[in-house]
């Protein structure tokens, strides 16, 4: 019998190994594909707050998550606050992947007790979301630097700022029309006559209306934006107006505006006037024959609070009330 490498010369011999190594190299097998692996980042505008590193290997991840030591989240999960420079670096103790969502838990580095469950959901080729398990606000976008990159959180936060921070949120123009327009027909309040008052009312309310359509349509989005609704809603004509007009007060201020202070108090205060119950705040006058700031409850809210809200303390309020009803005085 003749042997099947004999029919072969050495030339052709050497030629068939080789062939068999490329296939072989050509049919090794790749790595997987990192569905999750590389260095993930979460960002409050500009600055980053949380960087997750992963390395994927088969269905095994490992990796670390590296946040601020301390800092507070609002209900909404939006605005960061008191956020610490430390930095603190927990391990992944545990994770597994389910389609695209990998579940993880991470340890305290001060404290082995003290663990987070996290879910990674990918949303595109670098893209993902992050999500506390059970925490009540939806989840972080992340974003995958490019391969080979590094990241590092951000060490300059200021403890008494929220972020992310609203520099070149442009105001709404139309918003900026109508408050504009509030103001300038109670330029002049001492003059106005009741017909004129009449006006004002009717006018006020179609303000109040296209004020609530730009606000279900999602078109106020600066702290000036809710601070000029707060205005418009102050001047409404029921309690709903002035507990809706505090509640943009409020959101002005969360944005950053800190001059909204006063209208919040103020709107508070009508808001508590017209449901029957005293101000607390000091912030409404009203004059005729019955002139007062009544009903009035100046025993809760102390001088020190008041100035943190911007509003006048008690004498200077009874000096204002004194002035202004001279004038008034003098005008009949």
């Amino acid at each position: 019998m003749i042997s099947f490498l004999a029919r072969f010369s050495p030339v052709s011999l050497g030629c068939i190994v080789i062939m068999v190594l490329m296939s072989a190299a050509c049919t090794k097998t790749s790595p997987a594909p990192q569905r999750f692996g590389g260095t993930w980042t979460m960002n409050l505008g500009e600055r980053t707050f949380l960087v997750l590193s992963l390395v994927e290997n088969g269905d095994k991840v490992t990796g670390t998550l590296i946040r601020p030591t301390h800092f507070q989240i609002d209900g909404t999960g939006l605005r960061f606050s008191q956020i610490s420079a430390e930095e603190a670096k927990e391990s992944i103790s545990a994770a597994s992947i389910k389609e695209n969502h990998l579940q993880f838990t991470t340890v305290n580095p001060s404290d082995p007790n003290d663990t987070s469950d996290y879910e990674l959901t990918l949303t595109g080729k670098d893209a993902a979301s992050l999500k506390i398990v059970d925490a009540p606000f939806d989840a972080w976008p992340v974003a995958r630097v490019p391969g080979g990159a590094s990241a590092s959180i951000y060490r300059g936060w200021d403890i008494h700022r929220t972020y992310p921070e609203e520099h070149n949120v442009a105001s709404n123009s139309e918003m900026r029309k109508i408050f504009e327009e509030d103001q300038k027909v109670r330029q002049n309040q001492a003059s106005l006559t009741s017909a004129d008052w009449d006006v004002i009312n009717r006018e006020d309310s179609v303000r109040r209306t296209l004020t609530a359509k730009l606000l279900a349509d999602g078109q106020l989005k600066s702290a000036e934006d809710y601070r000029w609704a707060a205005f418009i809603f102050q001047h409404g004509s029921s309690s709903d107006d002035y507990l809706l007009a505090h509640t943009l007060a409020m959101v002005a201020v969360a944005k950053g505006d800190s001059s909204s202070l006063w209208i919040g108090a103020a709107t508070l205060d009508r808001y508590l006037q017209s449901a029957g119950k005293p101000q607390i705040y000091g912030t409404q006058f009203k004059f005729g024959n019955d002139a007062s700031q009544e009903p009035f409850n100046r025993k809760l809210i102390s001088d020190s609070l008041r100035r943190e809200l911007g509003v006048p303390n008690l004498e200077s309020q009874a000096e204002q009330y004194r002035k202004m009803m001279k004038e008034s005085q003098a005008r009949h």
